[in-house]
């Protein structure tokens, strides 16, 4: 017989579904990237990033255009200081998304 004596009733907790965890640690990351752009590192590193992109594309117009190499290490360089950047937008961007997402089911 079903939930009679001695049957084990399923237990019941209040703690956050692992989904409803993903959503607040994206959340949480989002606020932190915020916050950390905000700071002197965060400001230090955005600022350095532009710049290198900036030189690295001022070299190219400068760079022989038959010097693959060169080409390719100043495209690196941008590739690089661009990531940077999108990683931060992204981690910010995912965290906007997941509360945005998360205020949606609640309603």
């Amino acid at each position: 017989m079903k939930g009679g004596i001695g049957s084990v009733p399923p237990t019941m907790t209040n703690e956050p579904s692992k989904e409803l965890r993903e959503t607040q640690k994206m959340i949480d990351l989002s606020f932190q990237v915020e916050a950390f752009l905000s700071g002197p590192v965060g400001q230090y590193l955005i600022k350095r990033s532009d710049e290198q992109i900036e030189s690295a594309l001022e070299e190219m117009k400068r760079v022989n255009p038959e010097n693959a190499t060169q080409i390719r290490a100043l495209q690196h360089l941008i590739h690089v200081a661009e990531d940077i950047q999108y990683w931060l937008a992204d981690a910010i961007q995912a965290g906007h998304n997941a509360a945005e997402e998360f205020i949606n089911k609640e309603l």
